[in-house]
């Protein structure tokens, strides 16, 4: 095979450095991935919740419960089940009994049970709530996971305790992600190892690869632990890392491994280095790129777990293409010629039917690209009844026991939180509670809330005191009868605060509800009075309005970036528009079958509703990751291109060269994110099964029928760059910097 490569520029000169110092880079690449790695087997301790939060109201407000109310977000439910065969009163005696050890027993600052509270038990059920002492968060954390497991051995065969509650769900989530993550990786690389060993015919140029994703990503990892101690990161980094580091470093691999065998064909082990780098490691870097800007798109969206998503894919792009130029480099150059021992016979029967297959597309384009245009339009059509939503306990296989207790909780002892929207107000007056003043005030701002149409009930001070007007409580309060409503009036207020509880004649997480809460401050607005709302309504509607004022930028940065670097890299307008108009319509559709699969419960998926995030973070990873085989399916067109100045001639032969390599990059990526679909975690499944459909389509779709119809459509157009030196004055140019 004769090379293209005829002169070195800077991507050249840059492989003949590496080459010269490939002992060197080797040495120093894996004493920094093993110091590095020693840090990422501790990233799990340290991770936060599901980073499902936004600077807002509704994290202030919660504070404000937790410190002043001590309603906190770390309060342990334990659900009580009373087992077969048992009577309803050796089951009440057992659940006192339970309770009784714990009053003994533990230390806690709020302790609520049936004991003390009647309504908490019924015929075969009951609950309590605790919240235990500590230092900081991270110590109530701990001692509440501590009494968690301790806990469950209460259970026997007349009752069963069940721990549960945001500590515990959270707990389950970070330790259901680590075993994702292994049984992702256990389905994942091994198929991608034999996707290689078919596509290489060489056990040697399989395994380097490997080597280079799981290199880049254990490095990642290790630089997330130190990230972590500044920054709070969701558990789920645990497995979007992984997800987009190993499919793109194998991917980064493949094809600079791939590249290098074939200019070893011809040249000598130094000579192939530089021409590997002066294309593929040229479109890895360019790759690479796009994959990046598509991630710190994400990153003005003030959402932990878009921003932890973020951080971590970036870092591991990063890592991908440092460890694919660098270390994957060295490796090829030591072991030079050797690669060339097995598999390294023409594909004949595989080219002439790429051959073909492209010409039949070419010569039909328009009618290919009709039918491409109406596949994806029915792809589509399921966006209409999309109901995007926001994880909550949902996102724990219905096998958990801690979501079972949970919503077994709900379902027994609270069912207005199915029929009713609830908002948490924390009502602060210039003046303490105690005061005349702030107590008429209270009462004048419950009085608006109960004439309020869309308002189904409020609890308050006043509700729990029976109606009693400001006058006849500010009176007690300064009379000897003032035990009378002292609990209560503890229990609601505090200095100068007071909370309401307020259920609105909305469904949950209707687009009514959260309106109501958005417009409160301004609708209820009273002189001197701050409020603060809370509430699952308010934590859904903050983090909507977030995604939907960012969205525009986020937009912009990665459209706007990857065109830029897209007309660099190929010194065209039309190439890098019809790129990101391609992208767009794949990603969309991608979004439409997801919804189709999980709202419907298609091919023995939980019904479920997507994630409010899902778009966003398929747009951001996917845009950039499907820009991949883009660039490098183009890369080689526009080598050709530039040798032969034949539109037609350069779409089928890069088409045709490249079609089994990106093949198999792109199978590799499908296998490594679609692993993730046999995960328990229902945001990971959604994620990895969203990556690896869109790349499916991206690889199949757009690449073997709309890239191909286009480029035979718009002819030399495709490589029109307003200003551009005409031919002779670049080759002038090459042949200069050549010399």
């Amino acid at each position: 095979m004769k090379s293209s490569v005829s002169k070195l520029d800077g991507w050249g000169r840059m492989g003949l450095f590496i080459h010269r110092f490939r002992f060197t880079v080797l040495v120093v690449l894996l004493l920094v991935a093993v110091l590095l790695g020693s840090f990422a087997a501790k990233l799990p301790s340290i991770l936060g919740g599901d980073g499902f939060k936004t600077p807002g109201d509704y994290q202030r407000t919660q504070k404000i419960l937790e410190q002043d109310f001590k309603q906190s977000q770390h309060t342990m439910f334990l659900v009580f089940q009373k087992k077969k065969g048992a009577s309803q009163e050796v089951f009440r005696k057992n659940v006192g009994d339970v309770v009784k050890q714990i009053e003994k027993h533990e230390q806690y600052t709020v302790f609520r049970h049936p004991l003390n509270e009647p309504a908490m038990i019924k015929a075969d059920i009951a609950y309590a709530t605790i919240l235990l002492k500590g230092k900081n968060e991270d110590e109530i954390t701990k001692n509440t996971l501590a009494f968690a497991k301790q806990i469950q051995k209460e259970s026997n065969s007349i009752v069963k305790v069940s721990p549960t509650g945001y500590t515990v769900i959270n707990d389950e989530i970070n330790k259901r992600s680590q075993s994702d993550l292994k049984k992702a990786e256990m389905i994942g690389v091994p198929i991608a190892f034999l996707v290689l060993l078919v596509s290489f015919g060489s056990l040697m140029a399989s395994v380097l690869p490997i080597i280079n994703g799981a290199l880049s990503v254990i490095t990642t990892m290790g630089i997330l632990y130190f990230i972590g101690q500044d920054k709070e990161l969701s558990v789920f980094v645990l497995n979007v890392a992984p997800m987009i580091g190993l499919a793109l470093s194998i991917d980064f691999a493949l094809l600079f491994v791939n590249r290098f065998r074939e200019e070893l064909q011809t040249k000598d082990v130094k000579a192939a280095m530089a021409a590997t780098y002066q294309t593929a490691g040229r479109a890895i870097v360019f790759s690479g790129l796009c994959v990046f800007v598509g991630l710190s798109g994400l990153f003005f969206f003030e959402i932990d777990y878009i921003q932890s998503v973020a951080i971590s894919g970036m870092i591991v792009v990063v890592m991908s293409m440092l460890f694919s130029l660098t270390l994957m480099p060295s490796f090829l150059s030591l072991m030079g010629k050797r690669l060339l021992k097995k598999g390294m016979k023409h594909h004949a029967v595989t080219n002439t039917f790429w051959r073909s297959f492209a010409n039949f597309v070419m010569k039909y384009p328009v009618m290919m690209t009709m039918v491409v245009l109406a596949f994806i339009f029915v792809c589509l059509l399921p966006l209409r009844d999309a109901n995007l939503q926001f994880p909550s306990v949902e996102a724990l296989p219905e096998k958990s026991d801690a979501r079972i207790s949970y919503e077994r909780y709900e379902q027994e002892f609270n069912q207005k939180v199915k029929m009713y929207a609830d908002v948490t107000i924390v009502v602060t007056t210039p003046e303490k509670m105690t005061e005349k003043k702030s107590l008429q005030t209270v009462e004048r701002i419950v009085t608006k809330l109960e004439q309020d149409k869309k308002v189904y009930e409020v609890t308050s001070l006043y509700q729990q005191l029976n109606n009693m007007p400001s006058e006849q409580l500010y009176n007690l309060l300064q009379s000897s009868q003032k035990p009378q409503v002292q609990p209560i009036f503890d229990a609601y207020t505090q200095g100068n605060k007071t909370f309401l509880q307020v259920w609105l004649n909305e469904k949950p997480k209707s687009s009514g509800a959260k309106e109501w809460v958005r417009s409160f401050k301004e609708t209820y607005k009273v002189e001197g009075v701050v409020y603060s709302v809370g509430g699952y309504t308010k934590f859904e509607q903050e983090l909507q309005d977030e995604i939907k004022s960012k969205i525009g930028i986020g937009a912009s940065v990665i459209l706007g970036s990857t065109f830029l670097i897209l007309m660099i890299a190929f010194r065209s307008l039309l190439i890098p528009l019809k790129a990101i108009v391609m992208n767009i319509l794949s990603l969309s559709a991608t979004i439409g079958i997801i919804i189709w699969l999980f709202q419907g419960g298609h091919f023995g998926l939980e019904q479920s509703a997507v994630m409010y995030v899902l778009p966003i973070f398929v747009f951001g990873l996917v845009f950039g990751l499907s820009m991949d085989y883009e660039v490098f399916l183009i890369s080689r067109m526009h080598e050709i291109y530039n040798e032969t100045k034949d539109n037609d001639y350069s779409t089928l032969e890069g088409l045709v060269s490249t079609s089994s390599i990106i093949t198999s990059a792109a199978l590799i990526m499908i296998v490594v994110t679609g692993a993730f679909t046999f995960t328990d975690i229902l945001p990971v499944k959604q994620m990895g099964l969203g990556v690896a459909l869109a790349i499916l389509l991206d690889a199949t779709v757009i690449r073997l029928l709309l890239v191909p119809s286009l480029m035979k459509m718009f002819g030399h157009w495709n490589w029109w760059l307003p200003f551009r030196k005409s031919s002779d004055e670049e080759d002038r140019e090459e042949a200069q910097s050549g010399a």
